[in-house]
Parts: C-alpha cells; structure tokens; sequence
C-alpha cells in the first residue's frame, strides 16, 4: 500500500513538473520503467493483476447534453445511455460514437451522386450503413447547412437509400447529407453532396411548348358593336370598349379573325406548320391537342404534381386535373401579388389574367375568368376553347360559337 502511494505521489510530482516545463513526459506504472518519450502520459499496467485500465468520464445522454458551451473538440466521455464511447466533434457541432460495449451503432456509410435531377427536383442517395433502421436527410443551400431547405432539416426518409427532393428553385445549387440511425442512437454525418438543380425553362413553358406570357393585342381597336371582318384590316376589340383594357389584357378577337380566315387545324406538335393567324412570326395559334399536352404537362411535371391522364386532357370537355394548386388552371393563372391580381401560383410562368370576354355587343367575366381560342374546330359553326376562372385550380375544355363570341388570344412559339 505505500508502495502505492509512494508511486501516486511521484506521478503527481511528475505532473506538476510538466506543468513548469515541457521537457518532460510522465509514466504511471509499478515497475519504475522510463515512460515512452513519444507519450506526454504513458501508463503501463503490466504486473498489476488486480488493476488496470483507464475510465473516462461516464454521463447519461441527458447528463451529456447538459454540458454548457463551448465543449473543447475532442472531449471524450462513457454515454452509459447509449454504452458507447463518443467525441465532440466542434466543426459539425455532434457527439461522434466510434466504439459501443452494448448496443451498437449503425455503421460507416457514405452518401453517394444525386441521380434524377430536374429544374425543381433530386433523388438523394446514400450507401447502406450496417444495422440502420432508419435514415434522416438534411438539405440546405450552403455547404455549413445553415440554411435549410423547407421541410428538409432531419427529415426521417424511413429505411431507404433514396429520397426525391421536392419543391426547388431552378439553376441554384444545394447541398445534402444524411444520418443513420437504429434504436441505439445516430450517426454523425455523412459526406456533404452537392447537386445544382437544371435551368429554369423560358416563362410560359412546359416540356417542349412555350407560349408568349402575355394575350395577343394587335389590330386596331373597333367598337362591340361592330362585326370583325376579313377586309385586309386587324381588328381587335377592347373590353367594354375601353382602350387601356387592351394595354392591360389584350384585345378580344373572334375565332376567324384570330387565325386570320385560315382553316382549322389540330396537329400535335404544330412547329412552323401551324396556323400563325394574327400571331407574331414564329408563333401559331395553338390547337386543341397542344392545349391539352401543355395542360397534361403543367399538372404532371411542375411541383407539386397530380396524376390526370393526358388521354383525359384531351377527350373529356368540362373542368379537367386537379382541382387544388396542384392542377394545370392554378399554376396558370396569376397570383395575388400579380397587378391586376388573380388567385394562382403562376409556377407555369403562363401569366393567365382574367380578361372576360365579349358576347353581342356586351363584356362579361373581367377579373373572374379567362377564355382563350384555339386553332380547332368543334363543328362548322363553334371552335374549341380554355377556360380558367377565380376559385378554381382545374382548367376547362369547352367550345364557342366562331362568330358571336370574342375571346382572348395566346400564341406559342413554332
């Protein structure tokens, strides 16, 4: 026993000797051997049958967490919650478990290229990590993850090795990493990935349509009362006879005189075999099957998405899609902030205002609806139309009489 305390003591005086001068290691043993020079401690158990080893510090989780900052890098305890040795690691600002007595942690894994990319989506990947249950995602614009992305701090993806990133903005770059996690604890975090979103499509686009983002106004303007006619002159006439509605709508034309007295067509892409009617060079009047793909297109590719088939877009008559922001009128149709305002999202780009339309003489539907005429006839005396209107997020199939009533007019481009 004062064996024992003899050799503490000397320790102590070792200690206390390193403290005045760096020259000097320390050994703790009972042999009396030199401690090894590379060691600023050394200490050596051997010929101790009855002791031996060395404990750290031993915290519960909740005990752990309690210790204020800032927690110097490398700090090392006993987690008796989780039996697992860990590290404070100060630049990711996590305890790093890298031994477990009992249960044990999930393994080492890595997160691997995102594959799927698109203008406003990813699928994150990542490698299976040994004994992992679950997994959770972060995803943020910076690479020091402190600006997360909506939705995506810790999300739990379930046990899975991908997730499909949503809701994203076009051309910017991200970043992302993931955890691992079973009923012993987490991991710390995966290598950072970095993924850059595609290009934002033109406004008014969707696949490989884009249409003009605001309605036709060209011609000179006649009153309501008057019938537009084939006579070598562009007529257009202005909501309730009002010039600036014009400027601010565009003009309201009827059916012939929108595809300038052409016949009707209804190919599927048009390109520059479509009707170029009053439209600007490079642009046609669209036909009803192009309506149809780019509202199909609008609802299915642009986030968030719905389901309706294109078969359905362009056979049923009446509202088509979804009726919630998810649908083709929604994203079509201006918001709220928008002057003059409508209830959309506008994540098309398409800028749909509601500019009514003209019937006899007299204007209806300024500030609730928007009609549009397309290049495809339904009989001799009607053509197919567009319609969307206020309170709702689908979009409307339907047809008109060519020459009583007076619509808006959206070109796309050949």
């Amino acid at each position: 026993m004062k064996k024992q305390i003899l050799i503490f003591l000397i320790a102590l005086l070792a200690i206390a000797a390193t403290k005045q001068s760096f020259a000097q290691n320390v050994g703790i043993n009972s042999t009396g051997a030199t401690p090894n020079a590379k060691a600023l401690l050394d200490i050596d158990a051997t010929g101790s049958s009855s002791k031996g080893g060395l404990l750290v510090p031993r915290l519960t989780t909740a005990e752990r967490n309690a210790i204020t900052a800032p927690i110097p890098m490398s700090l090392l305890i006993f987690n008796t919650t989780t039996e697992c040795f860990e590290a404070w690691n100060q630049t990711s600002s996590t305890w790093v478990a890298f031994g477990c007595i009992g249960c044990q942690l999930p393994g080492v894994f890595t997160a691997n290229t995102a594959s799927g990319i698109t203008a406003t989506t990813f699928d994150a990947n990542w490698a299976t990590s040994t004994g992992a249950t679950t997994y959770y995602l972060d995803v943020a614009t910076d690479a020091g993850f402190t600006a997360f992305v909506a939705g995506y701090t810790n999300l739990n993806v379930g046990n899975v090795l991908t997730a499909n990133v949503t809701s994203l903005a076009c051309a910017t770059t991200y970043y992302y990493r993931v955890r691992a996690s079973n009923s012993c604890g987490t991991s710390s975090n995966s290598n950072t990935i970095t993924v850059a979103t595609s290009a934002c499509p033109p406004p008014g686009a969707c696949g490989t349509q884009i249409f003009a983002t605001t309605n036709l106004n060209v011609g000179v303007q006649i009153t309501s009362a008057t019938t537009q006619t084939n006579n070598g002159i562009v007529e257009k006439y202005c909501y309730n006879d009002v010039a600036a509605n014009c400027a601010t709508y565009g003009g309201l034309y009827q059916w012939d005189e929108a595809m300038n007295y052409t016949a009707t067509s209804n190919c599927d892409p048009c390109g520059a075999g479509g009707v170029q009617g009053q439209c600007p060079t490079g642009y046609h009047i669209p036909t009803d099957l192009e309506w149809s793909r780019y509202e199909y297109c609008v609802e299915n590719n642009i986030t968030p998405t719905g389901a309706t088939s294109l078969a359905t877009f362009q056979t049923s008559t009446g509202w088509r899609g979804t009726n919630s922001a998810v649908g083709p009128g929604a994203k079509m149709k201006v918001t709220s902030s928008n002057t003059p305002v409508w209830d959309g999202t506008n994540t098309s780009g398409f800028n749909a205002l509601p500019a009514g339309y003209s019937l006899g003489g007299s204007s209806y539907s300024l500030g609730t609806s928007a009609f549009y005429w397309s290049a495809t006839e339904s009989s001799g005396a009607d053509a197919l139309i567009r319609i969307l209107n206020t309170g709702n997020g689908r979009s409307n199939r339907n047809m008109f009489n060519k020459t009583t009533f007076d619509t808006s007019v959206r070109c796309l481009q050949n």
